[in-house]
């Protein structure tokens, strides 16, 4: 495909397409947004099946590069979308956008609700490209193994009983997941990576141990508001990978709090002295995961195959993001 990217059209001189996902969200949230499109006279496509976010966005942006795609949905529906933009080629003319209409919007609260992207005009952001039984995929927001990646597991099924919805799914499933807690054995290995405070280059890290969980990390939030990399950014050209290791589900329980407000660790990199020997704080550009069953991106979950390995490299500045206001009925 040829393009030129010198210059690109200003955002109100693009090609508006609006793309719903009716799985997403709360009961009512796709008729609603169908609604408002169809009154402002919006392009509209709506995905009949799964994965039909990531065909659509790809077969438009093919037959027109140029295009402000706007995907309403949560973050697996951005997941499919950014997907989407990385298959059809046009990532570096094209411009996406989220409207948060699923049960998580993580990724929307960091890119569309803090003031840390620019609200008038399309910016450069990075993805993490992983390769997983040889196929490629990438992820907008965080990926994670272990602790966190059953939760998902679990809050997927709660979802199902409707006195479980968004965030309240998720601290069940955190529940029921601690009263069966187990650790993952595995082997990371961290390359290219910087030292929090000064930015200057460190000695590559690998790390061999049982551990309750690992989290690869773009942005800021997951598992409905938790804060869980605070220091990350989705413009720095780095992953912030976090490990914590096993403890008691009492130890859990007591700094629990703290992991979700992000203020276990400060601007400097220095962790508070309950999570020194806890947990690990590396910013990197690449990494190598080994001995793990499945892990989820966005919060999807996906097998990691017989070689139960996963590969992750940060792709800076690899789509143009446009933020929108909070999505309201």
């Amino acid at each position: 495909m040829n393009v030129t990217v010198e210059k690109l059209p200003k955002l109100g001189e693009r090609r508006v397409v609006h793309i719903l996902n009716p799985a997403s969200g709360k009961p009512g949230y796709f008729d609603a947004a169908r609604r408002k499109v169809e009154e402002a006279g919006g392009e509209m496509l709506v995905s009949e099946k799964c994965g039909g976010i990531t065909e659509l966005v790809e077969n438009l942006l093919r037959e027109d590069p140029y295009a402000h795609v706007v995907v309403y949905g949560g973050d697996g529906t951005v997941n499919e979308g950014v997907n989407g933009v990385m298959r059809s080629g046009a990532a570096e003319t094209a411009v996406f956008s989220v409207v948060p209409m699923g049960s998580g919007n993580d990724f929307s609260a960091y890119a569309n609700d803090t003031d840390e992207l620019s609200k008038t005009e399309p910016v450069k952001i990075d993805l993490i490209k992983t390769t997983i039984n040889g196929e490629v995929r990438y992820f907008a927001n965080l990926a994670n193994v272990g602790f966190d990646c059953d939760v998902v597991w679990e809050t997927y099924t709660l979802k199902k009983n409707p006195l479980f919805r968004g965030k309240m799914a998720y601290i069940a499933g955190v529940v029921k997941v601690l009263f069966k807690k187990k650790t993952i054995d595995a082997k990371l290995t961290l390359t290219d990576c910087v030292d929090i405070d000064s930015g200057a280059p460190v000695a590559d890290v690998k790390l061999e141990q049982e551990v309750l969980l690992a989290a690869f990390a773009n942005s800021k939030f997951y598992g409905g508001g938790f804060k869980a990399a605070p220091l990350a950014s989705v413009q720095d050209g780095l992953m912030d990978i976090i490990t914590i290791n096993d403890i008691t589900r009492l130890k859990f329980i007591s700094l629990v709090g703290n992991y979700k407000a992000g203020d276990y660790i400060d601007g400097r990199g220095k962790l508070k002295d309950n999570f020194k020997d806890i947990v690990t704080y590396n910013r990197c550009k690449n990494a190598v995961l080994t001995g793990v069953e499945r892990i989820c991106l966005d919060g999807e979950i996906i097998p990691t195959g017989e070689d139960k390995t996963v590969q992750f490299e940060v792709v800076p500045g690899a789509i143009r993001f446009a933020s929108v206001q909070k999505y309201t009925e």
